[in-house]
């Protein structure tokens, strides 16, 4: 199994520590521990490492042009342009409201599945690929609380090894939660917690993982109340080659009227999004980047003037998209989200370089919700699972239930429900931004496979 080492990714280096007092311990249980911190000051985070090197009518569509549109924002990784693959997408309409269906996975919820997914697909083709994983059931699970027992979101926490050096930082979301894999994470015998949220004094505690000792959850309490949360960073990274058009006309189609759902369904949640598209060295660009902002107007305009073409071979540049949007200006205090819709993989020697990209998102609170879109292959869903799995987001995939675009694979899971994508989409935030999951109404469900209840998935003899 793979480690990753965050020393070698200089995550001490970046970190200032902030002054923690130690909690009290209350027993809970063999597999649970609770620490309580008492109040006082507030500590304040440490500073985050920075990032390495019916619905409205559909707006019209974007005007023929003789060149596609030129980025607002900067555009990186340009090259020469190259003819793009002759295509007749300027001509086509927008799709119709509500056409794309999709269905969606949640590996964290299904850690041993998840295990069961990976034993498997490394037994057969993909086994002889250099890919990156981590045993999900081997996990710890740490819940940060405020003094009523409510989800703490946007605390931090410093993961410290036996010398005090801090290995990485992790950021919880609107569950109050994140996941150490002891194994995966390489933490040792042991290690020291630094927990810190706004209002209320640090907490510290001390985790033995020595033989059987680990707890499968800890929970840690602060004095302070939870804040409200009031903002949400949606970054939307898409695949912009030619077998990508009819996403994107979906998507210039439906996006704005979700996040207008979703907004005014959270009492005017403030929401700033920015894109990324991408395709491939030798293509009319590899990168271009529209920077966050709060006027979604504006980003629908950036949104529509974008063009799925060219593409030559199937693997893209995704780790080159994957790492610019590190370097976006998330905000603090925000729920930090970054879709990113493809059909195609990074290129073998890439693929690494990608799931570094995911590593660092981890360290600073940003979910990944992988869309696995038209005639995805096993490494890209390999790969988007993995992503998924390990930032705390869910994996979305379409479905031929529409009848529209070109045939979808069958994701190789155990269960799931099939809705229209508007829809899904929409809960899938909902849900980042609550801390709650939300499934779809009765109406709302074209078909359901397998034995699904709530995202779990019971499978005869498997541990879910």
């Amino acid at each position: 199994m793979k480690t990753v080492s965050w020393s070698a990714l200089a995550v001490a280096g970046l970190l200032g520590l902030s002054a923690c007092a130690t909690g009290d311990v209350t027993a809970a249980g063999p597999d649970d521990v609770v620490v309580t911190g008492s109040g006082g000051d507030d500590a304040g985070p440490a500073p985050v490492p920075s990032a390495p090197p019916p619905p409205p009518p559909p707006p019209p569509p974007p005007p023929v042009m003789a060149e596609e549109a030129a980025p607002s924002a900067k555009a990186d990784g340009m090259i020469a342009p190259a003819p793009d693959t002759p295509d007749t997408e300027r001509e086509r309409p927008l799709p119709q409201s509500g056409t794309l269906t999709a269905g969606d996975y949640d590996d964290v919820l299904n850690p041993g599945l998840y295990k069961a997914y990976l034993d498997k697909a490394l037994q057969g083709p993909l086994g002889r690929k250099d890919l990156p994983f981590v045993d999900a059931a081997d996990r710890i699970e740490i819940v940060l609380t405020d003094r009523l027992g409510k989800p703490m979101p946007f605390a931090e926490i410093l993961v410290q090894d036996g010398n005090g050096e801090t290995m990485f930082p992790l950021v919880t979301g609107a569950k109050g939660r994140v996941f150490l894999y002891p194994q995966f994470d390489a933490l040792g015998g042991a290690v020291t917690l630094k927990a810190s949220a706004p209002g209320s004094q640090g907490i510290s505690h001390t985790l033995d993982l020595s033989g059987d000792s680990a707890p499968d959850k800890l929970t840690l309490s602060f004095a302070s109340d939870a804040p409200k949360i009031e903002k949400l960073d949606l970054l939307l990274t898409i695949d912009a080659t030619g077998s990508m058009s009819d996403e994107m006309r979906y998507l210039q189609s439906e996006l704005l009227a979700i996040l207008d759902r979703v907004r005014d369904g959270h009492g005017s949640l403030d929401i700033h999004a920015g894109l990324i598209v991408y395709r491939d060295e030798g293509d009319q660009y590899v990168v271009r980047e529209f920077d966050f902002t709060g006027d979604l107007e504006a980003f629908m305009a950036d949104l529509e003037a974008q063009k799925a073409q060219g593409g030559g071979d199937f693997p893209e540049a995704m780790q080159d998209a994957m790492k610019a949007g590190l370097d976006f200006d998330w905000r603090d205090g925000a729920i930090k989200v970054n879709m990113l819709v493809a059909d195609a993989p990074p290129h073998d020697e890439d693929i690494q370089a990608t799931w570094d990209s995911a590593l660092f998102s981890r360290t600073r609170g940003i979910h990944i919700v992988p869309l696995a879109a038209s005639g995805v292959d096993d490494t890209a869903e390999f790969l988007m699972r993995a992503m998924g799995q390990i930032t705390g987001g869910r994996y979305l995939f379409l479905t031929d239930d529409s009848g529209v675009g070109n045939p979808h694979a069958e994701p190789s899971v155990d269960c799931y429900v099939v809705t229209r994508l508007d829809s899904l989409v929409e809960r899938v935030l909902n849900e980042l931004v609550t801390g709650q999951r939300e499934e779809p109404d009765g109406g709302d469900v074209i078909r359901i496979v397998g034995d699904y209840k709530a995202g779990i998935c019971k499978v005869e003899g498997a541990e879910s």
